[in-house]
């Protein structure tokens, strides 16, 4: 199973926003892709599903300004990505259920270098295969085939779709935000129909879906009269209304599943440490969402919780109901007045692991 992921990425693997052909295929399974300063980096990454190891995304470091993960081809999967010490350490979860999907899984990762990042810096991605080796004994092979030296800025590029997810009805405006749009460039998404395309100027193209569609990791493609082009994937990036006072949830990113509820159970986990409940909301419209603990058939506390549009929180129980221990069998009932991402956070702090929860269907 492992051998199979190894031999797709890459294959798959892309470098979407800049186009960047530094991609070297190590025995190991460890894959070394070349950054440049204040640009935006994008791969598709293969994820097999509910693989034990996980999928590790290391030599971050304090150059890089910020990592989003959205899961790709399985709207009720999830995951997490524990971001210490330099690397992203991700692993995901899918529903017992899921039926043969229609296409592989993937996760779109997006990793944004600030303008201090050193010249010739890369960013490792190590396949699940390999995650169990020690790096430094199997480093990766950087740019085996020499294609790559000094990498000049492209006459055009996509810096950001906005929205970047969501599942937006027909008629939606979508903005791609970039630089060296020429008029009568043309724009393609994948598996969408648009009904209109407008340029507004270099640095914004507007515009409006045909029909219903979930944005979230779709390819977002801008091709000029000249037939320069750029490609992107559209990431939803939404602001964290405040990180947990518990260290390894603080630094613990919820990969959500795509389909949102209006409710859901979740039961609480047998092992851990610590259990946690994320929230997203990817929709126009603020969400009031209303959490309940349940012990034994009864409720015996709740919360409410204002998730303005496009914003996420994640809160471990104890954050939720102060002074409240939750019993051996206890859920949480969760509603919301505008639906919204959900999902539960089984952390191990003995272990500095953290564990995608995915919620039941309904709430009692």
């Amino acid at each position: 199973m492992h051998r199979s992921r190894d031999r797709s990425i890459a294959a798959i693997l892309a470098l979407a926003a800049l186009a960047v052909p530094s991609i070297a295929l190590a025995a190991d399974g460890t894959y070394c892709v070349r950054v440049l300063p204040g640009q935006t980096l994008q791969l598709r990454v293969p994820a097999v599903p509910n693989d034990p190891t996980p999928i590790i995304v290391d030599q971050l470091g304090p150059d890089f300004g910020g990592v989003e993960i959205v899961m790709l081809g399985a709207p009720e999967a999830a995951g997490t990505a524990l971001m210490i010490g330099g690397s992203a350490v991700i692993r995901t979860v899918y529903p017992p259920e899921t039926p043969e999907l229609s296409s592989d899984p993937m996760l779109a990762v997006t990793i944004t270098a600030s303008e201090e990042a050193r010249a010739g810096a890369t960013v490792n991605v190590t396949s699940g295969g390999s995650s169990g080796r020690d790096a430094s004994a199997s480093p990766c092979v950087e740019d085996v085939a020499g294609q790559v030296g000094v990498v000049a800025p492209r006459a055009v590029s996509i810096g950001d779709v906005l929205p970047g997810g969501g599942l937006l009805p027909a008629g939606s405006l979508v903005a791609v935000l970039g630089d060296g749009f020429q008029p009568e460039a043309q724009v393609l998404i994948e598996g969408v129909a648009l009904a209109s395309t407008s340029w507004v100027d270099s640095s914004r193209i507007e515009i409006v879906t045909a029909v219903d569609a979930q944005l979230d990791g779709r390819m977002v493609s801008v091709t000029n009269p000249d037939l320069t082009s750029a490609t992107s994937f559209a990431t939803l990036r939404t602001a964290d209304l405040g990180k947990s006072t518990i260290p390894l949830l603080a630094v613990t990113e919820a990969i959500f599943p795509l389909q949102t509820r209006a409710s859901a159970v979740f039961a609480a986990p047998a092992t851990g440490t610590f259990f946690a409940l994320a929230l997203q909301n990817p929709g126009p419209a603020d969400s009031i969402v209303s959490v309940e603990l349940w012990d034994a058939g009864e409720a015996v506390a709740s919360a409410t919780l204002t998730l303005p549009s496009g914003t996420k929180v994640s809160r471990e129980v104890s954050e939720l109901f102060p002074g409240v221990i939750p019993g051996a069998e206890s859920v949480l009932a969760v509603t919301a007045t505008i639906p919204v991402q959900m999902l539960g956070l089984r952390g191990n702090e003995v272990e500095s692991s953290v564990t995608a929860v995915l919620p039941a269907l309904a709430s009692p």
